[in-house]
């Protein structure tokens, strides 16, 4: 009998580095570096990414901890796959980051 699998929600690091589109809700650039330092693009409305009121006037950049799920966050390096159905520009949904860029939610 095999242990019930289940994935952690974590906050990922993440800089909103600008306003992307006055498109209803409002679009936000993200920028997210994984464990080999390669910056990944996100665009998406602010308000998935965000609990925080970010606006077309704020001072870029700014950081904040976007979710995403883990399987285990104990190691140097951890997998995650975004949630909401947020994805790269390059189309990628799972990331290898550094663990010190990812928080237990």
């Amino acid at each position: 009998m095999s242990a019930a699998y289940t994935r952690q929600v974590v906050m990922v690091r993440a800089s909103a580095v600008r306003w992307a589109s006055d498109d209803f809700p409002g679009w936000i650039e993200v920028s997210v570096h994984d464990a080999r330092g390669q910056d990944h693009r996100i665009v998406e409305k602010a308000s998935v990414l965000s609990p925080q009121n970010i606006t077309a006037d704020a001072a870029f950049p700014i950081e904040l901890w976007i979710e995403a799920a883990a399987d285990d966050i104990a190691g140097d390096e951890v997998v995650v796959t975004l949630s909401h159905e947020v994805e790269t520009m390059g189309g990628r949904r799972s990331l290898v980051l550094s663990s010190a860029d990812v928080l237990p939610s």
